[in-house]
Order: structure tokens, then sequence, then C-alpha cells
């Protein structure tokens, strides 16, 4: 008991805004009010990736880390203008003002880049479980269950899944907010993506406010997303097929290859470029093959699907 309280607490903790947040939002919101409307890509990137900040907020943070990072740049830069002798002196002069604005703009830039990227992140795992749970859905819609009992049951599931937490953020809606169905549903898609995972939920709307049956389409949309999960399994196949092949190139045919060659050019001189052949063997053992390997790995790793 203590441990599932323990995971709650660290949940909420995880959810809520930080008290840094707040703080940046009181002393800065109404000086960069004038920002809001230059940034409204970023509010939807915002609302999208399920961030639990409001837009405002996250607008004053950026605002308030980077102007950290730029103090610390000056900072940084004054030290390095006392201890290093850069010339022209004008340079060294000009050198904290220059660290603190590249600091500053590069904390702003990714701060501005996370949400984007946490959206395409948030897209990727939907596509990865839709052909999942939509079977779920289909089964439970057989069992004559509502699409409102059907988000509640979804709503249960102790993963941490994206589809269950927006279950959760509907059902909450519902529950607490005192939204209708309808509503509830249209609110989070204006929070998701636009891909198949929106197209569902629309759908869903549709069936259920023209009078529709939701077990026929469940059952029709696991059709389809079971095929695309079959055709996307025989593609990323075919690309494990060429992956395999480069493996064997880089990894097998290529050291014997360069070994063989270096041992014979070992006869004729014991260099190469400058660089001693016994060397350039301990590179390429110890370096290259090493790193190819990882790299491979990596590679495989993004282009196998995580369930």
């Amino acid at each position: 008991m203590k441990l599932i309280g323990t995971k709650q607490k660290m949940k909420t903790k995880e959810e809520s805004v930080g008290q840094i947040h707040v703080f940046s939002y009181k002393l800065l919101n109404e000086h960069v009010k004038f920002m809001h409307p230059k940034l409204r890509s970023l509010e939807k990137s915002i609302k999208q990736s399920m961030m639990p900040i409001p837009f405002e907020v996250y607008v004053s943070s950026m605002i308030f880390f980077s102007m950290i990072a730029g103090v610390c740049g000056v900072i940084m830069g004054i030290v390095a203008w006392q201890f290093i002798n850069i010339q022209p002196a004008i340079v060294g002069f000009l050198l904290p003002l220059i660290t603190g604005l590249m600091l500053f703009g590069m904390t702003f830039g990714i701060l501005q880049i996370i949400p984007a990227f946490r959206v395409k992140n948030r897209s990727a795992k939907l596509l990865e479980e839709i052909p999942h749970f939509i079977g779920y859905m289909s089964t439970l819609a057989t069992c004559g269950l509502t699409l409102e009992g059907i988000f509640k049951a979804i709503a249960k599931e102790e993963t941490e899944e994206d589809i269950v937490k927006d279950a959760r953020f509907i059902v909450r809606n519902i529950d607490i907010l005192g939204m209708d169905l309808i509503s509830a549903i249209k609110d989070l898609i204006h929070r998701t993506p636009v891909g198949t995972y929106s197209e569902l939920l629309d759908g869903a709307i549709i069936t259920v406010s023209t009078g529709g049956d939701l077990k026929q389409y469940f059952n029709a949309t696991a059709k389809v997303q079971l095929e695309e999960k079959k055709m996307l399994l025989q593609k990323t196949t075919e690309s494990l097929g060429s992956v395999a092949e480069i493996y064997t190139i880089l990894l097998i045919v290529f050291p014997l290859l360069a070994i063989i060659m270096l041992s014979i050019m070992g006869i004729m001189s014991p260099s190469l470029g400058g660089f001693d052949l016994l060397t350039l063997m301990n590179i390429l053992t110890f370096g290259v093959i090493p790193l190819s390997g990882i790299l491979m790995l990596i590679m495989m790793d993004t282009m196998v699907p995580k369930r």
C-alpha cells in the first residue's frame, strides 16, 4: 500500500506545474504578453502533446530559463575574458555579451522545440497502440458497452499507455467537469495530433451521433488497422533484411579485407599516410568496428516496433 501511495504521489508531482513555473509566470507574464500572438503554433503543440502546463505559463518559463542561461553565459564570458588573452581586444570586450546572447537563444530555441518533439513522440506512440486497443474496443462494443462505458473500461487499465491516459482524460471531463460525452471527446481531439487516432475518435462521434452500430464501426476499423499493421511489419522485415546485408559487409567483410590489405602493405611499407600500420589495425579493431556495431544496433532498435 505504501508503494502504491508513493507511486501516486510521484505521478501527481510529475503531472503538476512546478513552483518555478508559477514564479516565472507571476514575475514575467505581464511583460511577455506581446509574444503570445507570435507563438500560437507553440500553444497548439503544448495542447497536442498533453503537457500539463498552460501556454502562458510555458512562455513565461521559456523567457525565465533563457534569462538564467543568458546570465550564466555572460559570467562565463567574463571569466574567459579575464583568464584568456583574446585578440583583438574588442572581441574580448564583447565576448560576455556574445556568449550571453548565444546561451539565451539556444535555451529559448530548445524550449520552443520540446513541445513539437513531444507531439511527434505522442503521435508515434498512438499509432503504435491503436491496432492493439482497437481490438479491445471492438470486444467491449460487442459485449454491449456504450462508447462512454468503453472509455471508462479502458481508463481502469493499470498502464501508462497514451490511449489509457486519453481515456482517463475523457472520463475526467465527464465525471468532474460535467461535460457530455461528445464534448469530452471533441476536447480530446483538439489535443490530439492529426492522424489515424483523431480520425478514429471523429468516426466514433459520428457513429454515436447518427445512432450507428459501434460494434460494426470498431470491427471494420480493427480490420483496417490490422491490415496496416501487417503491411508495416512486412516493410520492417524487408528493411531489416537490407540492414543484415549492410551488417555483413560493414562488420564482417570490410574488417577482413582491411586487415589483409594492411598486412600486405606492411611488407612494402611500415606506415600509411604517416600512421604506423599496427596502429591503424588497432584503431580498426578496437575503435571502428565496435563503434560501427553500436551504430547498427541503434539503427535496428529504431526500426523495430516496440510492441
